[in-house]
């Protein structure tokens, strides 16, 4: 089990001495600060699973500092140290937001008693939440297939490690989503799962977004800011469309991977995450060295799993179908066989994530009805397959009509397909340069 970790705010060195004692035969963790300056800056670096802090300190009274840590440090239990004469100050911390308080000298039984009453019932708290999040979320569905089943494996193999997860396939296959399900199945299922799009985020935004940032870093950064990798501290954090990420990030995640520690922008204070990462590509990176470092390749790659474009499974297009109308109440079911087989002749160049939207879609225009084709404008006789066309070709002519009908606005295309800005781009050159 890991250690509890105990921040202490007292000056009195004799005290700091006492308590470090005691509670180490308890397997707890203590860690010390003398001054107001002193706590603030290890609280901003570091993690703990409650506080003790003297009301009188050198530098002034904490009691101002309790709500701006209740803010900052929501679920972090705080227990006030007090003289008899401060007990009214105490009194006003507690409204604040601490949990408690103790009058000098301190009953060190009483003391780890509270502590603990205060950790376990955070904890339960904790799982509260996290339970109801997962039992508002419906169970995935990722299909019914050998080829599925045998991904499946991997993913369970991949729930009962720590190692770096890899997930490979196309914009709208599911990464995301097997991602989470990896997460909610391992034994870090109760901590965060943070999630960071590499493709929309560039350069110095990134890296602050993922390393976060000190006051002054740069022109917009008027405070000190946490980044993603200190929020997913004790969980996971996956990175969708990591060939995206350009070079200099990719070179401070590699020196983070490596060490287990990192630095915000701007600022030198070296910072550890214990965080479990999972990484998310529709590019091949083997391929496209010159993009993306082959270092970190190589460290990223430690577990792959390929996700196939739904055009190579196309037996499981009807169970998708199912599984989304059933969850979103459509009582018609099944479907006519023609729109059945309108929808599996279609070659789905945006994937699982373009049949959820077209589907969601018949059914806004249907209004309760049932499905038929005319509900389907995209799928049209002349989006239909045809087997003297090659199935390249036709997603080609389905992307260009679609930008047409969107008048070249590639936001709306994009959502549309269920296609990343970044993989219409690359599907538009390789058109441009077919023709």
């Amino acid at each position: 089990m890991k250690a509890r970790r105990i921040f202490l705010v007292d000056d009195d060195e004799s005290v700091q001495y006492a308590y470090t004692q005691y509670f180490a035969k308890s397997e707890y963790q203590i860690a010390c600060a003398s001054t107001l300056k002193a706590a603030k800056t290890v609280i901003a670096s570091e993690r703990f699973d409650a506080m003790i802090l003297d009301v009188s300190l050198p530098d002034g009274q904490s009691i101002e500092w309790v709500p701006e840590l209740r803010s900052s440090h929501p679920g972090m239990p705080i227990i006030i140290i007090t003289g008899i004469g401060d007990i009214p100050t105490a009194v006003k911390a507690m409204k604040y937001g601490a949990e408690n308080f103790l009058a000098k000298p301190v009953e060190m039984n009483d003391l780890q008693v509270i502590l603990e009453r205060c950790i376990e019932l955070e904890a339960v708290r904790k799982r509260d939440r996290i339970q109801q999040r997962l039992l508002n979320q419906a169970s995935p569905y990722f299909g019914k297939s050998m080829t599925t089943d045998k991904m499946l494996e991997l993913a369970k193999i991949a729930t009962k490690s720590e190692t770096v997860l890899l997930l490979e396939g196309e914009t709208g296959t599911g990464k995301g989503v097997l991602a989470r399900w990896v997460h909610y199945n391992s034994e870090r299922k109760s901590e965060p799962f943070i999630e960071v799009n590499c493709s929309i985020l560039k350069g110095e935004l990134l890296r602050s977004e993922l390393f976060g940032h000190a006051r002054g870093a740069f022109t917009s950064a008027v405070k000190d800011r946490e980044g993603l990798i200190e929020l997913a501290d004790g969980g996971t954090l996956f990175l969708d469309e990591i060939g995206d990420m350009d070079s200099a990030a990719q070179a401070q995640l590699l020196k983070t991977i490596e060490e287990k520690s990192f630095r915000r922008v701007g600022d030198n204070t070296l910072r550890n995450s214990d965080f479990r990462l999972i990484c998310a590509t529709n590019r091949d990176l083997k391929v496209e060295t010159k993009e993306f470092r082959r270092d970190l390749y190589f460290r990223i790659n430690l577990f792959p799993i390929t996700l196939l474009p739904l055009r190579k499974r196309k037996e499981e297009i009807s169970g998708f179908i199912e599984y989304f109308l059933t969850n979103s109440g459509y009582e018609h079911l099944p479907l006519h066989p023609d729109v059945s087989r309108l929808l599996t002749d279609y070659p789905w160049p945006g994937n699982i994530r373009e049949l959820k939207n077209m589907l969601e879609r018949a059914q806004l225009l249907a209004q309760g009805e049932v499905l038929t084709d005319r509900y389907f404008p995209d799928l049209a006789p002349g989006f239909e397959s045809e087997k003297s066309q090659k199935l390249e070709g036709l997603e080609d002519e389905h992307i260009l009509q679609v930008l047409e009908k969107f008048n070249g606005n590639k936001s709306k295309t994009c959502e549309a397909l269920g296609l990343s800005i970044s993989s219409l781009y690359r599907r538009l050159a390789k058109i441009s340069a077919s023709r």
